[in-house]
């Protein structure tokens, strides 16, 4: 979480330590920023990441912004680590867990297209020798339960949404706050229950 004045001057960054305690986490965040004076928008991540933590973050973004009558937009993950990174050109990467990446590709420090899930080997070959930051080393390493380490810098955050925002300011549509999952839910309808409450 952050809080960033006009002037793009960063006023507080932090971010939860607990893996799966967002909702819990987010609270003493939110007052902190807010702390730093009265928001006229709110940026929140829309992914691609796990589905709780995108969830959490997107409800009290919207929420936040329907109470104070301020616009919300979306800011991409990938974008962060790239930011973070100081990648210009070539891929940025996050662990999608099941032996797979969340990737996207960059050019002159603007993301290409949409970012993307692929299997780790697959992955590899689209990337061949381009720059490469975020979660690289899973493209390498062979065990698949590896885990990627990459966090997303709050202050990384901050500069994507204060960019984010700039855009918007000058007529650019803002991203939609619609999260990015880019794979199926693991549960589905049993066939039973498909035709149970039309």
């Amino acid at each position: 979480m952050a809080a960033v004045d006009r002037n793009g001057t960063v006023r507080f960054a932090d971010s939860g330590q607990r893996q799966r305690a967002h909702a819990e986490d987010l609270a003493p965040l939110l007052r902190a920023a807010l702390a730093c004076g009265d928001p006229d928008l709110v940026a929140t991540g829309r992914g691609p990441g796990a589905f709780t933590g995108l969830r959490v973050g997107l409800v009290a973004a919207q929420t936040l912004a329907w109470a104070r009558e301020i616009p919300a937009v979306g800011v991409g993950s990938l974008d962060v680590v790239a930011q973070q990174s100081g990648l210009a050109d070539g891929w940025a990467i996050l662990d999608a867990r099941r032996g797979e990446v969340f990737l996207a590709h960059y050019a002159a420090g603007q993301r290409t297209a949409e970012p993307q899930v692929l299997p780790r080997d697959t992955a590899r070959e689209l990337v061949g020798s381009e720059p490469v930051c975020g979660d690289q080393a899973l493209l390498t390493d062979p065990d698949r339960r590896a885990r990627g380490a990459t966090a997303l810098d709050a202050s990384a955050l901050a500069a994507v949404a204060v960019a984010t925002a700039e855009r918007v300011a000058s007529g650019d549509q803002p991203d939609s706050l619609t999260p990015l999952y880019l794979r199926a839910p693991d549960v589905t309808w049993s066939a039973a229950n498909k035709g149970a409450g039309s």
